[in-house]
């Protein structure tokens, strides 16, 4: 009897609808003397209607979400876009006033007594996180067996259309906990246990900027507490490139960094630069008595060590000293530019005393001999050997020859 007499009641206040798009769409709603909270007509209705009224969109926010469970019950993909029209409506009711007024009115007709304004701000003050809490649930709960679907709820969350501090705080409390753990996790040195926590977390919500700090943290303490254990270099490698690869795309999603995040990329492209640098090194013997293309990839090396070092101190241009990082001004301003000038005055000696040299070689051999001389090196043996490059380079090409290339 209730439901017919609801039936009823919903039958007369449709028929004072002044459009027919609602009135058709409301009794689409109506099935067997029963109301559904999701009929695909009548969502096709109202959708294509377009309506502004707030009781249209509430209307389409419940259709949208009654759906997006069941369809998220039977792990159909199609819940995602459900979810997404349902919070875009619920964010619009958000900040439309004539929706809480309605709402308080309604409620007071029903309760037979007047509602104060305050109880009905409360619930306006608690709608997102309501609403977001959702989807932080169900992407805890599938972030191990279904981390795909679990990145999909976090998007959800991302993409909404609430204010930037409500969606940052419900990043936070997703990743609350595991964040909580990552002191005591260190200092008990469970560094494994530690970063396979954050990647997992990471894996559904990668430009999360508390995680990624989390884990560059976790990394560079890694790192730090290998090179201390005088483990093989290879280890050392292997964690650095596990951090890169679990970092970077998140990084290249991040807009501004807090300073925190930027201070621990900083380390961590200080480390990068460190080990990259070492590797150019150590792929030379003593006697610099290597083939071109030994030379060329230990150029490679140098330069992306330059590129990491520089990187670093722009995040941090007090990075210097920061203990560990101490050596990473003196690696810029002498180190590295002395290896650099060393592998580029050899490179120039390798293509100057080639049994054919052809005029493409002399051009680079000039551009290499000139970047050498920009590093203003003041080492008696660097300069010696710069100025023997030179001379056979005015001797293999004249003054102007090649220069239409350069």
């Amino acid at each position: 009897m209730a439901l017919a007499a609801l039936a009823a009641e919903l039958s007369a206040a449709l028929d004072a609808q002044p459009r027919a798009a609602s009135r058709l769409a409301y009794r689409a709603l109506c099935r067997d003397g029963t109301v559904q909270p999701w009929d695909e007509e009548a969502v096709r209705l109202w959708e294509q209607d377009g309506s502004e009224d707030v009781d249209d969109i509430h209307h389409l926010a419940v259709a949208h979400h009654a759906r997006a469970y069941d369809l998220e019950a039977a792990g159909d993909d199609a819940a995602f876009a459900h979810f997404e029209k349902a919070l875009a409506c619920w964010a619009q009711l958000y900040d439309e006033p004539e929706f809480w007024h309605r709402l308080r009115a309604r409620a007071a007709e029903a309760l037979e007594a007047p509602v104060a304004g305050d109880v009905v701000d409360e619930v306006r003050a608690r709608l997102p996180r309501d609403l977001l809490e959702v989807h932080l649930t169900l992407a805890a709960r599938l972030r191990t067996g279904d981390p795909r679907r679990a990145y999909r709820h976090v998007r959800l969350v991302v993409g909404c259309a609430f204010d930037a501090g409500t969606v940052a705080e419900a990043r936070h409390e997703l990743v609350r906990e595991v964040l909580d753990g990552v002191p005591q996790a260190i200092t008990e040195g469970r560094y494994e246990d530690c970063a396979t926590a954050l990647a997992s977390w990471l894996a559904v919500d990668p430009d999360n900027t508390e995680l990624l700090r989390a884990w560059l943290f976790t990394g560079r303490g890694w790192v730090e507490q290998l090179y201390r254990e005088r483990v093989p270099l290879r280890r050392v490698d292997e964690v650095l490139a596990r951090v890169e690869a679990q970092a970077r795309p998140g990084l290249d999603e991040v807009g501004a960094m807090t300073d925190e995040l930027a201070h621990e990329l900083a380390r961590h492209e200080c480390l990068l630069g460190f080990r990259t640098y070492d590797t150019a090194v150590e792929s030379l013997p003593s006697d610099w008595r290597v083939s071109p293309e030994a030379v060329r990839r230990a150029r490679q090396w140098a330069d992306r060590a330059a590129e990491h070092i520089a990187r670093a101190l722009e995040l941090n241009p007090e990075l210097g000293q920061d203990g560990f990082y101490g050596p990473v001004e003196e690696l810029r301003d002498t180190e590295l530019p002395f290896l650099r000038g060393q592998l580029a005055v050899t490179s120039a000696r390798h293509l100057l005393t080639a049994a054919r040299v052809d005029d493409a070689d002399l051009v680079q051999a000039r551009r290499l001999v000139e970047q050498a001389a920009a590093y203003r090196i003041d080492d008696p043996d660097f300069r010696s050997d710069l100025g023997t490059v030179e001379e056979l380079l005015r001797l293999r090409a004249p003054v102007g020859h090649g220069e239409e290339d350069h």
